[in-house]
């Protein structure tokens, strides 16, 4: 078996079919409703509301979620509506509402009976979706979250329609919406790049759709002539020309996102849909405020949380007063990583407690909560990241119940991954060979940068680099090596030595020479 044949192998590629879809990603433009799991029936008679809405110039609001999916699905969805000459505004909810997503609380903010469409949220609305058929409000819901379950039934709220695919990001279910709401013009009015920022920040799979998505956003991202991506991309010091999916993952959504867990997300759907580069510039110094705050308070949650963290325990469970509810995710993210295993962070509220639980695959997060039943007031996301509200007087037999599906995990479960694709010997690493990994992109969730790993590689030299010496050079057998982030280890190496290591096989331009360097993700002193 081949490098490649490995590869693809890993990410679950193995028919010819799924790898030809994989290698030349069919333009979303030409792909099928169903092939994305959305109903065409569904989607008809949302286009039938939404026209029907507009010829009467009946207000329309899109109602999205405040993370970084569902402000591009907002904009996204907003734009077509907006160019289809709707009476449309955006609403997106703070997190001062109990309830995230649509809510009765943010319903009563409507007035003249408006058509209301959700984007990435509203699957599990059932009480709004009651009181918006009760005041005469029309509801469709576009979402791609896990609905509710009832005795291995799914159960959906009463709507006009719900368009619906588990196989997409927020933004992508609204992309296919806008799409069939253009008709031949789709392809002419954008929301392609909005498409992929949307995508790469909600970490679906890059597979499939979302691979074509992302791929052809790109290209879309790359000469965007909206004023705020270009601000956004200058502050953070970034080639929009050469944008990758790590730097949008890395540096775009989390600025996008730190709108929404700190101050207001509307900002940020502001900076992406405004035409005006004075405009974009004020709003662009408003998220790097609130991004740096975001980075600053998250720093001091986690130092907090992981003291918090006991010993012999299958699950992580934290809660504090002084945590803020919009930085819980983050926090419980990091925790899953640094000790492989569920982590549940909770932000006391005065009215309520807000959790976040971030997972591992082998155990399912968003049916461990909803297995949690009325002890919790409103649940919603994913396998790998959900999240709840409940009165802080459940969350002792919350946490009794969570620890207690989690005792089910075994030490194999708890046990991190692999860290690399396949062994690899340095003389097969070749510009032939890179050329293939090339093909493997655009990079992300689900597809990530490919990892080899390479025993007893002889040291030759090394040197610290960067600020603070916090970098490592390092020149191997036939190549050059850089290990960010690992300068300490320069006084534990010597040359000669023999070494392990994992890494990415990388272009390096330099003064018109293109030579390959290995990325260093990971050394250790071989035996």
């Amino acid at each position: 078996m081949t490098v490649i044949d490995i590869l693809l192998k890993k990410r679950g590629l193995t028919s010819p079919d799924k790898i030809k879809e994989f290698f030349s990603p069919q333009n979303p433009q030409k792909i099928s409703l169903t092939a994305v799991g959305i109903k065409p029936s569904a989607i008809d008679r949302a286009a039938g509301v939404i026209k029907s809405a507009i010829k009467a110039q009946r207000p329309i609001y899109v109602y999205g979620d405040y993370d970084a999916d569902g402000i591009s699905a907002t904009a996204v969805l907003w734009e077509a509506l907006h160019q289809l000459k709707a009476q449309v505004l955006p609403y997106i909810a703070g997190r001062n509402d109990p309830v995230r997503g649509l809510s009765v609380n943010g319903l009563k903010n409507f007035k003249n009976k408006p058509l209301v469409i959700t984007v990435d949220n509203g699957i599990t609305g059932f009480e709004a979706a009651d009181f918006a058929k009760k005041n005469g409000l029309d509801l469709i819901i576009t979402d791609h979250h896990q609905p509710k379950q009832e005795k291995g039934k799914t159960v959906w709220p009463e709507a006009a329609a719900i368009v619906h695919s588990d196989q997409l990001a927020g933004v992508g279910v609204a992309w296919f919406l806008a799409r069939h709401l253009r008709g031949e013009r789709s392809s002419h009015l954008g929301g392609d790049d909005l498409a992929a920022i949307g995508t790469i920040a909600d970490m679906v799979p890059l597979l499939g759709a979302n691979r074509s998505l992302v791929k052809y956003g790109l290209e879309k991202l790359q000469t965007s002539p909206r004023p705020g991506i270009i601000a956004l991309a200058k502050a953070a010091q970034i080639d929009l020309a050469k944008i990758t999916p790590h730097q949008v993952s890395f540096t775009l959504a989390p600025r996008l996102n730190a709108m929404g867990r700190l101050a207001d997300s509307v900002d940020a759907l502001r900076l992406l849909c405004t035409t005006d580069p004075k405009r974009a510039q004020a709003l662009t110094v408003k998220l790097n405020e609130v991004n740096q705050l975001r980075q600053d308070q998250t720093i001091t949650m986690f130092a907090d949380a992981r003291q918090k963290v006991g010993a012999n325990r299958n699950l992580v469970f934290v809660q504090s007063q002084n945590y803020n509810e919009g930085l819980v995710g983050l926090v419980a993210g990091r925790l899953a990583e640094e000790f492989h295993r569920p982590a549940v962070v909770v932000a006391l509220g005065p009215h309520h407690a807000k959790a976040s639980m971030r997972s591992i695959k082998s155990f399912d997060a968003i049916k461990a909560i909803r297995d949690l039943g009325d002890l919790v007031m409103e649940r919603g996301g994913h396998p790998m990241a959900a999240g709840f509200t409940a009165d802080a007087k459940n969350l002792p037999k919350i946490k009794k119940q969570l620890e207690a599906a989690a005792a089910r995990l075994t030490d194999e479960d708890l046990q991190p991954e692999t860290g690399y694709d396949c062994d690899l010997e340095l003389k097969q690493i070749n510009w032939e060979l890179f050329k293939e990994l090339e093909r493997f992109a655009p990079f992300g969730f689900g597809n990530p940068v490919p990892l080899f790993y390479t025993k007893s590689v002889k040291l030759l030299s090394f040197y610290p680099v960067g600020a603070e010496n916090r970098h490592l050079k390092l020149k191997l057998p036939g190549f050059a090596g850089i290990a960010f982030g690992q300068g300490d280890l320069a006084e534990k190496l010597e040359p000669g030595q023999l070494i392990d290591i994992i890494y990415s096989i990388e272009q390096n331009s330099w003064n018109n020479h293109q030579s390959l360097e290995l990325k260093i993700k990971e050394i250790k002193v071989g035996k």
